[in-house]
């Protein structure tokens, strides 16, 4: 196995396993939900219970007693009927909120893990981008919001979806990495990365733009050489813009630049002709 596979493979896997994270957090938040539920619906069902009784005598014309009153008391302070009432509210709205994230994940695993082709076809740029934004939502969570700003009138591109996703993944995760080491220096607490499509002379543009520190106008002209990287050992490869750029403008017949003043964020601009029989970019 060559070192480009190796890698491919060990981005797959941190992937897999961040993807796998997301999923699993909010089904430990279903589960425990669900036990307070069952719970709460068995206090529910005793309480119930106790009033058909108490209905009952007075349709038989029993003259309840203290002893009675008592007991329904007792009953609603044990099941405590107004506690119940809001913390069941919340419990549904946290489960069903957890419910929506493993599915827009399952979606969008399903949607990014099928079997690579590579084949060119009509791609749905903004559905593209939308799915990479659920599968690395694990890496920029917590240091980040996205923003997006996708054009309603986006042409489908005539390109590869696996290859987009590719270098989709790329940059919003470096974006991630960039506001991630800017918090840790003391720049802010958090950060944002803003993803916007537009489309001009039969021509799809994808920016992604981070708030992060920049990248000086030396490492501007470094950063897409294959095995070039600025993290420390073990963390980076070198692969990911080496990939983006050979994706998008030998692939794609596009062009990708980058725009930084080396201190205050940066954007990847790509451009892409919606057919590759398009006019020279």
């Amino acid at each position: 196995m060559d070192k480009t596979n190796r890698v491919e493979l060990r981005a797959l896997g941190e992937l897999i396993s961040g993807v796998a994270h997301e999923i699993n957090t909010p089904m430990h938040s279903i589960g425990i939900n669900l036990e307070f539920l069952q719970i709460a619906f068995r206090d529910l069902l005793a309480l119930d219970a106790k009033y058909k009784q108490m209905l009952a005598k007075v349709r038989a014309g029993v003259v309840l007693t203290s002893a009675d009153w008592s007991a329904l008391d007792e009953a609603e302070k044990e099941a405590e009927p107004q506690y119940l009432k809001d913390e069941t509210s919340q419990a549904l709205g946290q489960s069903l909120e957890g419910f929506g994230l493993v599915s827009r994940l399952v979606l969008a695993l399903k949607d990014f893990s099928h079997p690579p082709t590579n084949d060119f076809a009509l791609t749905d740029v903004n559905k593209c981008i939308d799915t990479v934004c659920t599968i690395s939502r694990h890496e920029w969570k917590r240091n980040a919001e996205i923003k997006l700003d996708l054009a309603r009138d986006l042409p489908y591109l005539f390109g590869s979806s696996d290859e987009l996703h590719q270098v989709l993944i790329n940059l919003v995760v470096n974006a991630a990495h960039a506001i991630k080491e800017k918090i840790a220096a003391g720049g802010y607490d958090r950060g944002q990365i803003c993803i916007t499509t537009r489309y001009c002379f039969k021509k799809i543009e994808i920016e992604v733009k981070d708030d992060g520190p920049g990248i000086s106008s030396q490492l501007q002209e470094l950063i897409f050489q294959p095995h070039f990287t600025t993290k420390e050992a073990g963390k980076g490869t070198g692969m990911g813009l080496s990939l983006v750029k050979r994706i998008v403008e030998e692939g794609h017949g596009g062009k990708v630049t980058v725009v930084s003043d080396g201190k205050t964020g940066t954007s990847f601009i790509l451009v892409l002709p919606d057919r590759q029989n398009s006019a020279e970019l």
